[in-house]
């Protein structure tokens, strides 16, 4: 008799136990950030994000990973798919994805990472030496409505390369990369820049080289879209140092994210800068950690600032 009263009372426990744990699970706050394609340097950094979020915070990170660069990322956090993203320069423009953006919606900065490098790659055996040379091939950039293909392809025209008298596809950065693998397109332009898996596959089944335009068209493009400059880069990949576009990567959220959360996902990431650098090595060393909002077009989110005002850095 005792052992059945045993057993029950056993039973009974593991029971409440068991409807506890499932009672936490279902308080579980989670947040989901919106990164990009498998390979690319958001989807990297979200990951790790994701994974500093949930060790060190009371909430659950996921990362999203998912093609589109910061149109995908705006669509997401509107669409109430993810609290975080990444983002570029495009961000500023609110008009890049006309049916969903509304103007009572605001986008918030949270922090700063390393420049997005725009790079213009044709293979060294072309004899295409410059954009110039661009003009009746084939080129790859990024799908219509995304800004950052749009003002590439107001920079070709400048230089005389249009869509009446050359082929620009337009499409995902992943499929643009295996058409120039395969052959299909004589040049791809797409923000790889440091440590970018696609750029390492590429460089090692090919040799490709950097091209860049005619500074007396390429000036008055950037004071026009005053968010992009542009460094020599090539070298420090293994390739012969050529000028390229270079622009600012950021992470994202909403204006209505709440402002404890902005203020912890901002710190969880500062204060575990050794193991970034660890963990992000090829990206980390780039970036600006005294100016966490360094060409940044946008303003920054009240609980990130809270968090940089509290640490000297603003």
């Amino acid at each position: 008799m005792k052992k059945k009263s045993f057993l029950l009372i056993t039973t009974i426990f593991l029971l409440v136990l068991l409807f506890a744990a499932c009672k936490k699970e279902e308080e579980k706050d989670f947040i989901y950030i919106k990164s990009s394609a498998i390979g690319g340097t958001w989807y990297k950094s979200s990951t790790v994000w994701a994974e500093l979020i949930t060790k060190n915070t009371r909430f659950t990170a996921e990362n999203i990973a998912s093609p589109g660069l910061t149109v995908g990322s705006i669509t997401a956090l509107l669409k109430g798919e993810a609290h975080l993203a990444f983002a570029d320069v495009g961000v500023c423009v609110p008009y890049i994805n006309e049916e969903i953006w509304e103007d009572s919606v605001e986008i918030r900065a949270l922090f700063g990472l390393w420049p997005g490098i725009h790079n213009i790659i044709v293979d060294e055996k072309s004899g295409i030496e410059d954009i110039y040379g661009l003009k009746g091939k084939s080129i790859a950039t990024y799908v219509d409505g995304e800004l950052t293909g749009d003002v590439f392809i107001e920079l070709l025209a400048m230089h005389g390369v249009t869509q009446e008298n050359t082929r620009i596809h337009r499409v995902m950065k992943n499929d643009g990369t295996r058409m120039f693998i395969d052959e299909r397109v004589d040049c791809i332009i797409y923000l790889f820049g440091h440590g970018h898996a696609n750029l390492k596959e590429m460089s090692a089944v090919k040799s490709i080289k950097f091209i860049w335009g005619d500074f007396k068209h390429i000036e008055p493009w950037i004071e026009k879209h005053p968010y992009y400059s542009y460094k020599l880069f090539g070298s420090e990949f293994g390739i012969e140092d050529n000028y390229q576009i270079v622009s600012k990567y950021f992470t994202i959220c909403l204006a209505s994210l709440p402002e404890d959360q902005a203020y912890l996902f901002t710190k969880v990431w500062y204060e575990n800068w050794d193991y970034l650098m660890k963990v992000l090595p090829e990206n980390m060393p780039w970036i600006n950690k005294q100016n966490p909002m360094e060409g940044i077009p946008i303003p920054i989110h009240p609980g990130a600032e809270k968090y940089f005002k509290e640490i000297g850095l603003m």
